[in-house]
């Protein structure tokens, strides 16, 4: 009797796991988590278990194909700012630089700068195409610049975690699929904060740092972000007989990065490209947008009418900056949420509103979407909970290390968008760095799993 009652309970203890089991995956199926879940177990499968050689090769390369893969399924019309700059891209390409007389050209001149990059590409190829190939190439590169980052400061395993997980980053994947300057800009510059966080720099480094960097900021104006960090970080770490060294390499860099830029500025409004170089004439436009209330910091057609009227728009900053505190606390935590937490990727196209037929079935493009916005957060967040408890648990080894750099890239550029307009994709540069803390998350996770189940064998 005993034995049969332990038979009839170990059923029992089965088919209830097996049925709470099935309810668990419906679930993860239902909310679209499903994909999520695969995705960590296999990345961190390959990064503890898979001994790859030559793993940067693999990764880019990778990381290349599913980038082109992305580009000929999803041939997103260039629409918005894209359009604008891929039209004057042509029209640099037949020696025509009427564009400049376009208000947005005229106003942001800094805009012409990746105008003439892409104009050279399509001179030399007269392809749309290989723009598209090569923003996949850079985004690749950034890929593996993620893991040589955390290779060299927290761990090869947490580093190919890292990588592998940002190589299937659907909101980097999608920014590929338009023709953005997000892609090259942010290759340049984070070449550069690796010739700055060289072990043993040199003064060649910071010259190379500061071409590179300047050079980003020349396709897309970002640079302020990595050049305060630099300020910031060098003070940081300044000691009594490194001053004069570190002043001496601070101030090469400064002369080289904005004599690169002016020169370049100079250039653009010589040749007659466009006559206000590469120059920002409305600076305070940025302020207008980022503390508009009504659409939590994002761009708003309705503030066009204060563009041509410097006054109106110091009017309008100061009158939005001097409300309640309370009001002006909830633009800021908007704010917050809207460029930290959220990546949106939604297409917003009519002509992918449609459905694919696939085996007998009828699948939905937005069906599609919704997996993947949903894989998507996920992911980041999780990545984003991994890089703040790596710092957390690793904050006295990371003041120490060069990995602080990023740490104080990431205030820098939370304390700048708080101020200015934001967007989705304005995002791109600064969850590169968020990827590579995110490694110290990993690094610390693991660890103490294992030191978990070591004790469990030993015990």
């Amino acid at each position: 009797m005993k034995k049969e009652k332990k038979v009839l309970s170990g059923i029992f203890m089965y088919l209830t796991i097996l049925v709470f089991s099935i309810i668990s995956i419906l679930f993860l199926v239902k909310n679209n988590i499903i994909l999520s879940v695969l995705a960590f177990i296999i990345v961190t499968f390959i990064s503890l278990k898979v001994n790859i050689k030559k793993f940067p090769i693999i990764l880019f390369i990778t990381s290349l194909v599913i980038r082109l893969v992305m580009i000929l399924l999803f041939n997103f019309p260039q629409v918005s700012d894209f359009e604008t700059l891929l039209n004057a891209s042509n029209s640099f390409t037949k020696g025509d630089f009427s564009f400049q007389n376009d208000t947005y050209f005229s106003m942001w001149g800094y805009q012409t700068g990746f105008v003439i990059y892409q104009g050279i590409i399509l001179k030399l190829f007269n392809n749309v195409f290989i723009l598209k190939l090569l923003n996949a190439i850079f985004s690749s590169g950034l890929c593996v610049l993620i893991y040589l980052f955390g290779k060299k400061m927290i761990s090869e395993k947490s580093a190919k975690m890292a990588s592998l997980l940002y190589m299937i980053f659907p909101f980097s994947l999608y920014l590929n699929t338009v023709l953005a300057n997000h892609h090259l800009s942010a290759f340049l510059m984070y070449i550069g904060i690796f010739f700055l966080l060289k072990k043993d720099r040199k003064i060649k480094d910071y010259i190379f740092a500061a071409v590179l960097i300047s050079l980003g900021n020349i396709i897309r104006p970002e640079g302020i972000i990595v050049v305060t960090t630099l300020i910031i970080f060098e003070l940081l770490n300044l000691k009594k007989d490194t001053v004069k060294m570190v002043l001496k390499n601070v101030l090469v860099f400064l002369a080289i990065y904005f004599l690169v830029g002016g020169v370049s500025s100079f250039l653009v409004a010589k040749t007659g490209v466009n006559e206000e170089g590469l120059k920002n004439n409305n600076p305070k436009w940025k302020f207008v947008l980022g503390f508009n209330h009504d659409s939590c910091g994002y761009y708003d057609a309705k503030d066009e009418k204060y563009l041509n009227d410097e006054e109106k728009e110091i009017e309008v900053i100061k009158e939005r900056v001097l409300v309640n505190p309370l009001k002006l606390g909830k633009l800021m935590a908007c704010k917050v949420n809207k460029f930290w937490l959220q990546t949106s990727l939604s297409s917003k196209n009519d002509m992918y509103n449609k459905t694919y037929h696939v085996l007998g079935f009828d699948i939905k493009f937005t069906d599609i979407e919704n997996i993947v916005v949903s894989f998507n957060t996920i992911l980041y967040i999780i990545t984003l909970f991994m890089c703040m408890i790596g710092v957390f648990f690793n904050r006295k080894k990371i003041i120490k290390d060069n990995s602080m750099f990023f740490v104080i890239m990431m205030m820098v550029t939370f304390g700048v968008y708080l101020l200015i307009e934001i967007q989705p994709r304005y995002a791109y540069f600064i969850h590169v760095s968020v990827f590579i803390l995110s490694a110290y998350g990993y690094d610390f996770v693991l660890g103490k799993i294992k030191n978990k189940f070591k004790k469990k064998l030993e015990g």
